[in-house]
């Protein structure tokens, strides 16, 4: 997520990057990628996000939030890079190891989790 922001404010700032093992070439796809690629990611990181907190309240509609958005960040880069989709593959690989990783085992707990929303209760009703 801090890498979407960085990029939406100024791709520049992304050269720290660069030493991060798996980032080597997220600065040069960044700068070759459309207009509207860090916004749409910080915008599907948001729901992921959310998704991830209403998990934590124990509601499986969390679950649906945060797999979508995981699938759909693997997805854009796709459309939006401006690169062939093999090294789209390999340069996503370990962002599609972790996300896959955790959607399997987010769904292994998905029998806990409610279906319908629990009601707020104000403490005053008796």
């Amino acid at each position: 997520m801090l890498l979407a922001v960085l990029g939406m404010i100024d791709p520049e700032l992304l050269t720290f990057a660069t030493n991060i093992p798996g980032y080597t070439s997220i600065k040069a796809i960044t700068l070759n990628a459309a207009f509207l690629y860090p916004m749409v990611k910080l915008i599907l990181y948001g729901l992921s996000f959310f998704g991830a907190l209403t998990m934590y309240r124990l509601r499986k509609s969390g679950f649906y939030f945060y797999s979508i958005s995981q699938l759909l960040l693997l997805a854009i880069p796709y459309f939006m890079w401006n690169v062939s989709a093999l090294e789209v593959f390999f340069t996503d690989l370990p962002d599609f190891a972790f996300s896959i990783l955790f959607i399997i085992a987010f769904s292994l707990y998905g029998s806990s989790m409610n279906q319908a929303p629990v009601s707020e209760e104000s403490g005053t009703e008796k």
